[in-house]
C-alpha cells in the first residue's frame, strides 16, 4: 500500500458545510484509489473535491502528492502551496517538501526560500529541520557557483571503449599507457558487469578487450583501482564463496602478461560490513577504500590503511570528519602526486545530490585540507562520482550518460587550473646485491631537499628489488636506500616540468659492508669553490649520522675530491676541507673522532672524464670508505 503523506487537522463533522462535506467524500474515495496506485481514477475525484470546496485544503495535498509521483514537480509545488496553511502547523511539512522540490528543478532561490520558512515552525521534525540546514548551505553554494561556472568542455572517448552498453569506473595507469573500466553487458544471456582494458598505442586506444576469467566471473565486478605500475588491480566483488562479507575487495597480479587469479585482501581490510571502491597510492602503501563499517561519521565513509613491510594491511583508520561528514563519502581516488584525493560526496555543500570534491595535503604525513567542490557545470543538481585524473594532473576522465554511443559512456576533460594535481614522473628502482647480484628486500626513502619531508617512505619487493612510485615535478629529491648488513646509498635528481610523464629508471647495486666498501654521497652539496655545508645536504648527513650510530663499531674515512678545473695544489686543499666539513659536522654530533678519518684527494682519482660539465660534476664528489 502507497504511503499517504499528509497529515489532517481534526475538524468535527458539525462544523462541515454542505460543499465541504461532498468535497470531503470525494476526497476520502480519492485517498482509497490512490492506495490501490489508481492515480487516474485519485486524480479525478480529488479534483472533484476541489471544485466542491475550494477551501478544502488536504484536496491539494493529496493532488500535489500524486503529481510529485507522476514527476510533474512544479504542478506538485503548486498543489502543496495550496493546501499548506501557516495556522496548521501539522501540515509545515509541506514547506520542507516544497523546498525538497524545487532543489530537483532546480530552482535554489525558491528552495532557500522554503526552507526559511520550514524553519520558523516549531516542534518539527528535528531530521527535517536538519535536512533543511543542510539544502540551505547547498543553496547558497548552487547559487554562487552558477553565477561562476567552470570551464568543462568534455569529450567521448570513442567506440575503442564505449560501445551501446554501460560503460563507467575508470582506471589508468601512470605511465597512460593502460586503461581499465568496467562494462555491464549481456554474457551467456545474463547482464553481467565485467572487466575491460584498453592500450594506448601510436597515439589512439586499442580495442577493448575483456580481462578474462582469473578476474571477471559470471557474477558481477566493479569498482576497481588500477595501480600506477599497471600490473596490480584492487576491485569489489560481492557475495563470493570466499567473502568475508556482502562486498569485500579484491586483488589481482599481472604476471608474465596475464592477470592472476584474485584473491581477498583478508579480514585486515574486508568484514561483515560492506568495503568498496578502492584506491591505491603511487607507492603501493596506502589503500583507500569506502566502508560502512561501524566507528564511521555517516553510513558510508573513507577508510585508509596502510601495507607493512611485513606485506599485510593494518586495520583501516577513517580519514576523519575534515572529508567524512554524518551523509556519504563515496569513489575515492588518490592521485599520482599522493598529494591530492578527488572524491564524491553528498554531506559537503554542492549543487544536489553526490557532487565531486578535491582536497589536499602538502605532504604524506600532513592533515587532508577542507574539501574544494569542482563547481558547476563540473558537478550538476544529479549524481556525480567516480572521476579518476591522469599523471598530467589535468586530464580527467569519468562517467556519464550526458551523451554517447550507448547508455552510459566513459569521457575526458580538462580540469580547471585550481582543481588540477601536481604532474608526475615515475621512478621504477631496482635494488641488488653488488656482489650476488640477487634481489634485495630493502627500505626506500625520498626525501624533498628543500622541505627535507620525507616524501615516500616504502620498500622494495621481497622477490623482485623492484619499486615503483611517482613523484610532483619542480622538485629536488634524495634517494636513500637501506638494508641491515649494507652500506646505504643515496641518489639525487631533479624534477622539473620538462621531466613530468617521463619514466626514470634507477638500478641501485648495494654494497655489503666490507672492507675497503665505498659509498658516493650524493646529496652533500656546496657552493662553487666553497666547502661551507649547504642547508640542503642535512638529509644526507642525519642519513650518514644515523648510519654511524647504528653501526657502533665500524671505522671510516671521509674522502673529498674535485675536478681538475684550477690548480692542483687549490684542489687539495678544497676537497679535504669538503672532507673535513662532513667530518666536523658527525663529531658535533655525537660520533666519536676516533673513529673517522678525512682526506682530500683533489682531482687525482676521477671516476668521469672532465671533458665535459657532466663528467666533471660526477668527480666533484664526497665519500666515505670502511676501513
Amino acid at each position: 500500500m502507497r504511503n499517504l503523506l499528509i497529515i489532517l487537522l481534526f475538524i468535527p463533522a458539525m462544523l462541515l458545510s454542505q460543499n465541504t462535506t461532498k468535497a470531503k467524500k470525494a476526497y476520502d474515495k480519492a485517498v482509497k484509489f490512490y492506495e490501490e496506485s489508481n492515480d487516474k481514477k485519485a486524480k479525478e475525484l480529488v479534483q472533484s473535491a476541489i471544485r466542491h470546496d475550494t477551501n478544502y485544503l488536504p484536496s491539494y495535498l493529496l493532488l500535489g502528492q500524486i503529481e510529485e509521483e507522476n514527476g510533474n514537480i512544479e504542478l506538485a509545488i503548486e498543489n502543496y502551496l495550496k493546501g499548506i496553511s501557516d495556522n496548521n502547523t501539522n501540515n509545515a511539512w509541506g514547506y520542507w517538501k516544497v523546498g525538497m522540490l524545487h532543489m530537483q528543478i532546480p530552482n535554489y532561490l525558491e528552495a532557500k526560500t522554503a526552507f526559511n520558512h520550514f524553519l520558523t515552525f516549531k516542534n518539527q521534525s528535528l531530521e527535517k529541520r536538519k535536512s533543511s540546514k543542510k539544502e540551505i548551505k547547498n543553496c547558497d553554494f548552487s547559487i554562487n557557483a552558477i553565477a561562476n561556472p567552470k570551464t568543462f568542455d568534455f569529450k567521448n572517448m570513442g567506440n575503442a571503449i564505449n560501445s551501446e552498453w554501460e560503460e563507467y569506473l575508470p582506471s589508468i595507469s601512470a605511465d597512460g599507457k593502460l586503461f581499465v573500466f568496467t562494462r555491464r553487458s549481456p554474457y551467456k544471456n545474463i547482464i553481467s558487469e565485467d572487466f575491460y582494458e584498453s592500450e594506448f598505442i601510436n597515439g589512439k586506444w586499442t580495442k577493448c578487450q575483456n580481462m578474462g576469467s582469473s578476474v571477471n566471473t559470471i557474477g558481477n565486478e566493479g569498482a576497481q583501482c588500477l595501480a600506477p605500475s599497471g600490473n596490480l588491480l584492487f576491485f569489489t566483488a560481492c557475495d563470493r564463496d570466499d567473502g568475508l562479507g556482502r562486498c569485500d575487495i579484491y586483488y589481482s597480479i599481472m604476471r608474465n602478461g596475464q592477470w592472476s587469479e584474485a584473491r581477498n585482501l583478508g579480514p585486515n581490510i574486508n568484514s561483515k560490513h560492506w568495503e568498496s571502491q578502492p584506491t591505491i597510492s603511487p607507492d603501493g602503501r596506502e589503500l583507500y577504500f569506502v566502508s560502512n563499517r561501524p566507528g564511521g561519521y555517516g553510513d558510508m565513509d573513507i577508510w585508509k590503511s596502510v601495507l607493512s613491510e611485513q606485506g599485510t594491511f593494518s586495520t583501516p583508520v577513517n580519514l576523519g570528519s575534515t572529508i567524512n561528514t554524518p551523509y556519504d563519502e563515496m569513489s575515492p581516488f588518490i592521485h599520482t602526486d599522493n598529494q591530492s584525493l578527488y572524491f564524491a560526496s553528498n554531506g559537503h555543500p554542492g549543487l544536489g545530490d553526490f557532487d565531486l570534491f578535491l582536497t589536499r595535503r602538502d605532504y604524506p604525513a600532513a592533515s587532508w585540507q577542507n574539501p574544494i567542490n569542482l563547481g558547476y557545470p563540473i558537478n550538476t543538481l544529479g549524481v556525480e562520482n567516480s572521476l579518476i585524473v591522469g599523471s598530467d594532473g589535468k586530464t580527467a576522465y569519468f562517467a556519464s550518460d550526458k551523451s554517447g554511443f550507448g547508455q552510459e559512456d566513459i569521457f575526458w576533460f580538462h580540469l580547471p587550473k585550481e582543481m588540477q594535481s601536481q604532474q608526475v614522473a615515475y621512478l621504477n628502482t631496482k635494488v641488488f646485491d653488488a656482489v650476488t647480484k640477487t634481489p634485495i628486500k630493502s627500505k626506500v626513502e625520498i626525501i624533498d631537499l628543500a622541505t627535507a619531508h620525507v616524501m615516500i617512505s616504502s620498500f622494495t619487493y621481497t622477490k623482485t628489488g623492484d619499486f615503483f612510485t611517482c613523484l610532483p615535478a619542480n622538485a629536488n629529491y634524495a634517494v636513500n636506500i637501506f638494508k641491515d648488513g649494507y652500506l646505504f646509498h643515496s641518489e639525487n635528481f631533479s624534477l622539473d616540468n620538462q621531466s613530468a610523464l617521463q619514466a626514470l629508471s634507477l638500478d641501485i647495486a648495494l654494497q655489503p659492508i666490507d672492507k675497503g666498501s665505498k659509498i658516493v654521497l650524493k646529496n652533500i652539496f656546496f657552493d662553487t669553490d666553497a666547502y661551507t655545508l649547504k642547508s640542503e645536504s642535512e638529509v644526507e648527513l642525519n642519513t650518514l649520522l644515523n648510519f654511524m650510530e647504528n653501526n657502533e663499531n665500524l671505522e671510516v674515512e671521509i674522502e673529498g675530491h674535485t675536478d681538475n678545473i684550477g690548480a692542483e695544489s687549490h684542489n687539495l686543499m678544497l676537497s679535504e676541507n669538503r672532507a673535513k666539513a662532513v667530518f666536523e659536522y658527525l663529531v658535533n654530533n655525537g660520533i666519536n673522532s676516533k673513529r673517522m678519518t678525512f682526506k682530500g684527494f683533489g682531482p687525482s682519482q676521477p671516476i668521469s672524464n672532465n671533458d665535459t660539465e657532466q663528467g666533471r660534476a660526477r668527480n666533484r664528489r664526497t665519500a666515505f670508505r670502511i676501513k
